[in-house]
């Protein structure tokens, strides 16, 4: 193929293209440049804020959740058949022990109650002059038996129609507070129809379950408090401790027995048992102090010997609303308290202590320390 001029033209923008780059990769490099200069990390202390705490001898207490019961509490049922006559006592009222509640048409249970003792006058009176005979010889002993036989049969009779017409009027077993009553007056009752409830809240109980761990830790007939849920405590004493586990939950029923002169409380009401346990030591914090290692050991931190980090696991005492009670670190002890989060155990650090005096506002203040030594760290 013939190149034209065009073709020429083209192939020297090529080599002078190509000419170009070479020129700049051919260039020496310069060893003189400046580097960028590099920051050396400072190996200062973090600075932690410390106060020193002292144990002090506490009452801990066993805290179990549970509900008020009454003391007992009976379903009072029909023991013979008829209709109600009268309603002495309704739902709601406070009964005292044999007061008549409830009265059942007794129907002819009165007249056949007096036959009865009539006939049993007759048999007592033929018995006697059968003993009378067969003492002077003028009657054999079979007669005497046959005698006896029918008195004791009048007998009977006589105690079997006195406690069916007792049984018309219902009254009740012991005093207290009915509940849930099941009939009207003209309602008719077979035996052993449910009537009405009676529940008995002098004293009342509150019953909770025991966990496991805590049942050698209560005792039958210690003294105990219980809190209600209107903010009332109550003194009481253990008086029942199960021996047998529930098989669902493996927890123990307890049962707190609380006096009580008002003769009236309310059942099922959400109550705690709380029963004090023996004095030991501890300190008082705020559990945002309270950190888990990474273990998962619940524990707090401390400056010790040489202003090096400590965690030692703690156990919780006993809990208030502003704070918990633990155990578990020395005494006396200095708690950091602000930065314990930026601190891992061993590590030096530079331990600033609270002045006693120090304010809520300087407090709130104290993160802005921990900020500016974690930007130089």
């Amino acid at each position: 193929m013939q190149l034209t001029r065009g073709h020429y033209i083209a192939l020297g923008s090529t080599l002078l293209i190509i000419l170009w780059m070479l020129t700049g990769l051919l260039k020496p490099t310069n060893l003189n440049a400046t580097e960028a200069p590099v920051q050396k990390k400072t190996s200062e202390m973090f600075s932690v804020q410390v106060e020193q705490y002292d144990a002090k001898t506490i009452i801990p207490e066993l805290i179990i959740h549970g509900q008020t019961a009454p003391n007992r509490s009976v379903e009072i049922k029909a023991e013979i058949a008829g209709k109600v006559l009268k309603i002495n006592a309704r739902e709601g009222d406070y009964v005292k022990k044999d007061q008549i509640i409830i009265e059942i048409d007794p129907r002819d249970k009165k007249e056949q109650l007096d036959q009865a003792k009539a006939l049993l006058k007759q048999r007592k009176v033929e018995h006697r002059a059968n003993q009378s005979l067969i003492g002077q010889g003028l009657q054999n002993k079979t007669r005497l038996a046959e005698s006896e036989a029918l008195l004791a049969s009048a007998n009977a009779q006589v105690t079997a129609l006195t406690i069916d017409l007792n049984a018309s009027k219902i009254k009740a077993p012991f005093s207290g507070i009915l509940e849930n009553r099941h009939v009207e007056v003209g309602s008719y009752l077979r035996v052993a129809d449910p009537v009405i409830s009676l529940l008995d809240y002098n004293p009342f109980i509150v019953k909770a379950y025991a966990a496991e761990k805590d049942l050698m830790l209560i005792q039958t007939g210690s003294k105990a408090k219980a809190k209600l849920i209107n903010g009332s405590v109550l003194d009481g004493t253990i008086r029942f401790v199960s021996s047998t586990a529930n098989d669902a939950s493996r927890t123990f029923a307890v049962e707190l027995e609380i006096q009580n002169l008002s003769e009236r409380q309310a059942n099922g009401v959400t109550a705690d048992i709380s029963i004090p346990l023996q004095p030991t030591n501890g300190i008082f914090i705020s559990p945002a102090l309270l950190t888990l290692n990474e273990k998962g050991l619940l524990g707090a931190k401390y400056v010790g010997e040489d202003n090096r980090v400590i965690f030692s696991p703690v156990q919780l005492i006993k809990a208030e609303a502003t704070g918990v009670w633990i155990s578990g670190l020395p005494n006396p002890v200095d708690l950091i308290v602000v930065g314990q989060s930026f601190v891992s155990t061993g590590e030096k650090v530079n331990p600033v202590t609270i002045r006693p005096t120090l304010s809520k506002s300087e407090l709130n203040n104290a993160p802005s320390l921990i900020k500016q030594n974690s930007e130089i760290k």
